[in-house]
């Protein structure tokens, strides 16, 4: 399937790689190198950087926005993995792997996707103790990241799973003092996050609006009561 993308261009160097602890580690000559051979790629809501089962020749890493990372089941269910935000590396490690990928990304907002040189980094994780140790990090981060989305997404009730779910974006992705989670998600991509349908989280999310627990602005979700989702999530079904 073709990609929707309606830009490229340089990379603009001040712009969200300074958020990826990795690139620092990388020796100066060959970040410069990788930074000059990157590229840029915009999409809008709903577009893909690239889909399940392709192999990918560079890196993508997300400047700008945020998207979701999709696995289609044997079935043919779309499941909703974990959301991706600025300064996060995508599906690293099976692209220096060489392996085809496991998720498809989608945009859910608009959103800029800077695609590395494979070579330089490839290279400099292999042949740097530096580098190869901070890729280590990395790999460890997102897997304890991964884990943690994992937990909050499969406890045995709705409310457990999207109060686990909200929970786990605000401290991950979102900004613990105004509570906001600053991520377009619609009805949709919560329900396909948590497990469920669209109609039980409308029926969900009016219940916590209602109740003064969380708010829905244009620039995202709002947590006004962290204390009650926390009860959700440990199976409180107050």
């Amino acid at each position: 399937m073709a990609h929707a993308l309606n830009q490229t261009r340089p990379f603009p160097p001040a712009t969200g790689y300074d958020r990826l602890p990795f690139l620092d580690a990388l020796p100066d000559r060959v970040r410069s190198a990788t930074l000059d051979r990157s590229i840029t790629r915009r999409l809008k809501r709903g577009q893909a950087a690239f889909w399940q089962g392709e192999r990918q020749t560079r890196l993508p890493m997300v400047l700008e926005g945020h998207g979701k990372l999709i696995r289609n089941t044997a079935e043919g269910r779309e499941v909703v993995i974990d959301f991706a935000g600025p300064g996060m590396p995508i599906c690293w490690p099976e692209i220096l792997g060489d392996a085809a990928l496991s998720l498809s990304f989608v945009a859910v907002e608009d959103c800029l996707i800077s695609f590395l040189p494979i070579a330089p980094v490839r290279h400099c994780i292999s042949s740097d103790v530096r580098t190869a140790l901070a890729y280590a990090e990395l790999v460890t981060h997102e897997r304890r990241e991964f884990l943690q989305q994992l937990s909050a997404t499969r406890a045995a009730s709705v409310p457990a799973r999207l109060g686990g779910l909200l929970l786990f974006l605000l401290e991950r992705r979102g900004d613990a003092h105004t509570g906001l989670i600053p991520i377009r998600l619609s009805r949709q991509d919560l329900a396909d996050a948590a497990g469920t349908t669209v109609e039980t989280v409308i029926r969900l999310m009016r219940k916590w609006e209602k109740a003064g627990v969380l708010e829905t602005h244009r620039d995202g979700i709002q947590i006004l009561s962290s204390s009650v989702l926390a009860g959700s999530a440990n199976g409180d079904p107050s």
